[in-house]
């Protein structure tokens, strides 16, 4: 279908799947033609289609202009549909309206497939004129608000290398189809920056994306940037002279999907790229990547050819060439591919130490930033540090961070977080040191201080911003001051940080602490039951609806008062999360709200409340629920709820994007030109892992995703060796084990914490040690028989041998083991203690036995508790250097095993009959 009409001065134009409407020179509105939901992609009273251009000539200054300042001045000339209804055009002059230095022209023309955006430009004067910018915004439809559909606005993925250039925008919902755009014939991008478009008014942060920029790129570079891309400037000839015109098409088209997506880049001349295990590597293991083009791959230049090493393992078929590379040198590393006859692409990697060494380390820099001096009210505080200035920072030096943003320092989810991670990684590595800081800054930061005492009214409630002794000192007695103790997000990281204090003192009875094992149980107890009724008591903000980070150990807290015969406190608590569960899936909760209309901190929780809810599920209505699961949750709705909350987690999220920064990232509504690598990369990270893992019928695509997610944000840590100086980002000794709180991709900018940025980690660590608390809970070993790589290993090392494979652990934490092979699903998980490092697994071809060795974490006899899942049906004897216990497999839940652990180290075997 085609068609025309002009009205009101626009020109409406509709052809194939393309829904335009044109007015002074630019589209004002675009959308998918016969859409199943009405989605304009073009942000209200924005237009797409202007050029920013910056352009010299010889022994002149740089002049600066763009079209849309020229189409306000009525310079626009316009051609409007033609008579086939298919192409728009406007022309601009510039440096003059009688005699400019340069014309830019723009055309829209659509077939029934796609629609072709095409910048002319052309010198209109006798003297060569070299373009040092060209530039083009996207003002895209980001604009999330409270109340409307997540189909009513888009999020941008964007992703700049050169000729393998691409943007797509998409719902967040997922649903199709994304508008997709890829560069024609020798058009690239090669830079990109945010700018105000409209002196702070909603939508005026915009995204703009550059075809050359040395101008800018140049402009950057004295602010402190290091770009790293090759940034390009274009000369054009005298008017009237060969090369006096110069024209960038590019293409929009619709994808059904992210394969669609994936097909059109290949079709396009482009290259589709996958990567395993992840684009932040760490130096112990192996990735490998898969470049999908009809173009002849021309070679593979590694930024640092001494140490990294590239291995060709070759064409699969379907265009699909795959490579096995391994880097030596920490921190950045390039890899540019040379096709299609001189054009390029950049895959960009991020090269860290072993994830291990980066979780004691990143504990041990923690713990060595406390204060100590009783003489203060903020005494025992596990501080923020400056990485760049090498700073401490307190409530008696805020450093950079100014006006009401100061809570950072000292509470809500950046002063919380790292508690939080020094508890769970203790839980993992305990440490006298790091377990006594925790308990002082329990006694004397928290008890009492940030949280209100069991002789308090609000028992257990956590105090906000801007810090626990202004409010407590404050003399507003209501919910402004003394009572400012309703932020739903603040509870749950107090009560992970009680829950893992339980955890050392039951699993690790050699190890001194503060209180007895019961009382942090029941403090974490008492913390997550106030999270369900002291805010919404204090200030109706309810915790049912909201998901929130960390909260997911609730489930872990309630099993095990259950187990050790607290029954009414756990049936209490798990009646608030069964509720909590019931809101989600039943009402249809805005699984992106929070305190932001659009906002991605929900994906972890959310997908423990659809697992939750597909395990309490009833296949019918009129089945009898499980005791203490009732209100009945119906296995169709939760299901529905699984997959509606994962497709919302990856639609903002990078997946096609082959950098480090963008991969497996987490995106907040504007895209991802700002913050990314936050901490919930790696928490709805664990969330597609697990769905790999655990329900997806396609779990090799899931995996891949999810744990590169879950590998991601490592590559904020600021570490290394004497040799590297201690760290890529932020080099000396006191930084070593430091971390940055998000990236900044853009040149230059502000921070949301308010701090210029340029290029990189942030200098403040802020948030980031949620997110390493969800890469602990994740941490695993899993291999694979991936579809387009072969075996490989997630998080280890693998190596076939006669009658199976070994498999050496390499994923952090050492507790969780998967296979994914043969269409089979096999794990297994103890809940202390490690598998051995240097003595690998091995299990048999056909997954029916099973050796490993256990490393004791304590001194003291004990029982660990094996999980296993995925056995194939028949008895089975497990062997524990002498024991023997026999189990059935294939049974369709988990068998737990009790394991007696006497000795330093303990060899189990798994054998069927």
């Amino acid at each position: 279908m085609s068609g025309s009409a002009n009205a009101g001065g626009k020109t409406i134009m509709t052809k194939g799947r393309f829904d335009l409407k044109f007015k002074d020179g630019a589209a004002t509105g675009l959308k998918c033609f016969r859409d199943t939901h009405d989605t304009n992609y073009i942000w209200p009273n924005k237009r797409f289609g202007d050029v920013y251009v910056t352009y010299r000539k010889p022994e002149g200054d740089w002049e600066r202009t763009d079209t849309l300042s020229l189409a306000e001045q009525g310079l626009a000339t316009v051609d409007g549909a033609s008579q086939n209804h298919s192409k728009y055009a406007a022309s601009y002059p510039l440096g003059g309206a009688e005699h400019p230095d340069l014309t830019v022209t723009v055309t829209f023309e659509a077939d029934d497939t796609s629609m072709l955006y095409t910048i002319g430009i052309s010198n209109c004067s006798g003297v060569p004129v070299e373009i040092g910018d060209l530039a083009v915004p996207f003002p895209m439809n980001h604009a999330f608000e409270w109340g409307t559909k997540p189909t009513e606005s888009v999020i941008r993925h964007s992703f700049v290398s050169g000729c393998g250039s691409f943007m797509f925008w998409m719902r967040c919902n997922g649903a199709g189809p994304y508008l997709t755009m890829t560069p024609q014939g020798r058009s690239k991008l090669e830079y990109y920056d945010m700018y105000e478009a409209d002196n702070g008014k909603p939508g005026s942060l915009q995204y703009r994306a550059y075809i050359h920029s040395a101008a800018q790129a140049d402009a950057a570079k004295r602010k402190g940037c290091n770009w790293r891309q090759p940034v390009t400037s274009i000369t054009l000839a005298p008017v009237g002279e060969e090369g006096d015109t110069v024209a960038y098409p590019f293409k929009f088209q619709w994808a059904a999907d992210y394969d669609d997506v994936r097909k059109i880049l290949v079709d396009e001349g482009l290259i589709d790229v996958q990567v395993i295990p992840g684009m932040t590597v760490p130096n112990d293991q192996s990735a490998m990547f898969s470049l999908r083009t009809k173009q002849p791959i021309e070679a593979l230049i590694p930024e640092f050819p001494e140490q990294t090493q590239i291995s060709y393992i070759g064409n699969k078929g379907d265009n699909r060439h795959i490579y096995k590379a391994r880097f030596e040198r920490l921190g950045e590393n390039s890899i540019t591919v040379k096709y299609g006859g001189g054009k390029h692409l950049i895959l960009e990697f991020f090269c860290t130490e072993p994830i291990e060494t980066l979780i004691k380390k990143r504990a041990a820099f923690i713990t060595k930033r406390q204060h100590r001096d009783p003489a203060k009210w903020y005494d025992g505080l596990l501080a923020e540090w400056n990485m760049e200035s090498k700073t401490l920072l307190g409530p008696d030096n805020y450093d950079k961070i100014k006006g009401w943003r100061i809570y950072a320092v000292t509470c809500d989810d950046p002063g919380l977080s790292k508690p939080a991670f020094l508890a769970a990684k203790n839980a993992e590595f305990p440490d006298q040191k790091e377990v006594e800081a925790l308990d002082y800054y329990i006694e004397r930061f928290v008890w009492g201080g940030l949280q209100r005492t069991d002789e308090e009214e609000y028992s257990y409630g956590i105090y906000g911003i801007p810090d626990w002794n202004a409010l407590r000192e404050s003399e507003d007695d209501g919910r402004r001051g003394k009572l400012h103790i309703w932020r739903i997000y603040d509870y749950p990281h107090i009560f992970l940080m009680y829950w893992n204090m339980y955890r050392i003192g039951k699993n690790h009875p050699d190890v001194s602490m503060y209180l007895p094992k019961e009382a942090y149980l029941e403090r974490a107890y008492r913390t997550a039951l106030a999270m369900f009724t002291i805010p919404v008591e204090t200030a109706d903000w309810s915790a049912y609806k909201t998901g929130l980070y960390n909260e997911l150990v609730i489930e872990d807290i309630v099993r095990e008062m259950k187990a050790i015969g607290w029954k009414e406190k756990a049936l209490r608590l798990e009646s608030h999360w069964n509720k909590k569960v019931l809101s989600f899936v039943k009402e249809n909760a805005d699984v992106f709200g929070s305190e932001y209309p659009f906002d991605s901190t929900g994906f972890e929780s959310t997908h423990a409340i659809a697992k939750y809810a597909l395990e309490h599920s009833v296949n019918a209505v009129d089945e009898t629920p499980k005791r203490h699961a009732d209100p009945v949750v119906a296995y169709g709705d939760a299901l529905k709820f699984m997959e509606a909350q994962m497709q919302s987690n990856i639609a903002c999220r990078g997946w096609l994007e082959s950098a480090y920064y963008l991969y497996g990232s987490d995106y907040r509504a504007s895209g991802n030109a700002a913050y990314t690598l936050s901490y919930m990369s790696q928490m709805g990270g664990w969330a597609i892992l697990d769905y790999a893992l655990r329900h997806s019928n396609d779990p090799h695509t899931y995996l891949r995703l999810g744990y590169a997610s879950l590998l991601s944000s490592w590559a904020l840590m600021n570490s290394g060796t004497p040799g590297s100086d201690y760290g890529y980002w932020y080099p000396g000794k006191e930084n070593d084990g430091g971390a940055g709180g998000g990236f900044e991709p853009a040149p230059f900018g502000t921070t949301w914490l308010e701090q210029e940025h340029h290029r990189g980690s942030w200098y403040y660590s802020c948030e980031i040690d949620l997110g390493y608390c969800g890469a602990l809970r994740g941490a695993a070993a899993v291999l694979a028989d991936d579809p387009v790589f072969g075996l490989f290993c997630y998080g280890g090392e693998y190596e076939k041998v006669p009658g199976g494979y070994e498999v050496t652990m390499k994923d952090g934490v050492r507790r969780r083991l998967y296979a994914v092979m043969g269409g089979r699903r096999f794990g297994m998980f103890i809940d202390t203690d490690h598998i051995s490092s240097s003595t690998p697994v091995f299990f048999n071809d056909d997954l029916s036995e099973f050796s490993f060795k256990i490393e004791s974490s304590t001194t003291c006899g004990h029982t660990l508790h094996l999980t296993v899942s995925g056995l194939l049906e028949g008895m089975y004897d497990i062997c524990t250097d002498g024991l023997r216990v026999s189990l059935s497999g294939g049974e369709s839940r988990p068998v737990v095993v009790p394991i007696a652990v006497n000795a330093q180290e303990v060899t189990v075997s798994i054998k069927k009959r």
